[in-house]
């Protein structure tokens, strides 16, 4: 974590402080999830007053919106175009990982966000928003799987909890047991195929 001075930096810009300030909440929030991160963890670490991160975000629970979207956005690149439909299913499998590999406070606010996330209004667990990458799977699997099992979001679903599981235990890669990266990668297209039919 880097040291920042508390205040606005220097210059005073709006647009730069709002991006230090999501910044340090992504960190937080991968950290801690929603329930544990601070408002004023999150200000701290910005090196601002919580004043000015209400100022910009108004409440914990839009600070944390703020965050997943700019976490989930993006664009995927096209993949799984050719091929047999298990061959398109793994290249966008592994495409999926190799883009989550290279955001690594992706995956954890993903399974934070399922596990712990703030409710919906009805009480209900919330999706996160609109993922890129569950659109671009459920797509996929909409064209190429087999008929029958799992509706294509269910499926898309299911892959990506597996994935981001498999990739935040492979950035721990605690213990002899762990998997290398390559491996939970290898486990995680097998797993997709299964799912859909397709091994």
């Amino acid at each position: 974590m880097k040291k920042r001075n508390v205040g606005r930096p220097k210059g005073g810009n709006p647009a730069e402080t709002r991006r230090e300030i999501l910044e340090a909440a992504e960190e937080s929030f991968a950290a801690s999830g929603f329930a544990g991160a601070t408002t004023r963890q999150v200000a701290t670490r910005a090196g601002v007053n919580v004043a000015t991160l209400h100022y910009h975000f108004g409440n914990k629970e839009r600070l944390y919106r703020a965050v997943l979207e700019a976490a989930f956005s993006g664009e995927m690149a096209a993949s799984g175009q050719s091929g047999s439909a298990a061959e398109r299913l793994s290249a966008v499998v592994e495409s999926l990982w190799d883009y989550a590999w290279t955001r690594p406070a992706l995956s954890r606010l993903s399974l934070l966000h399922r596990l712990a996330g703030p409710a919906a209004a009805d009480g209900s667990a919330q999706e996160p928003p609109d993922d890129a990458r569950a659109r671009h799977l459920s797509k996929t699997i909409a064209d190429v799987g087999e008929k029958g099992g799992y509706g294509s979001d269910a499926a898309a679903r299911f892959v990506l909890v597996l994935m981001d599981g498999a990739l935040v235990a492979a950035r721990n890669g605690n213990g002899a047991e762990a998997m290398s990266p390559e491996a939970s990668r290898r486990a995680v297209v097998a797993a997709a195929l299964r799912v859909t039919g397709l091994a």
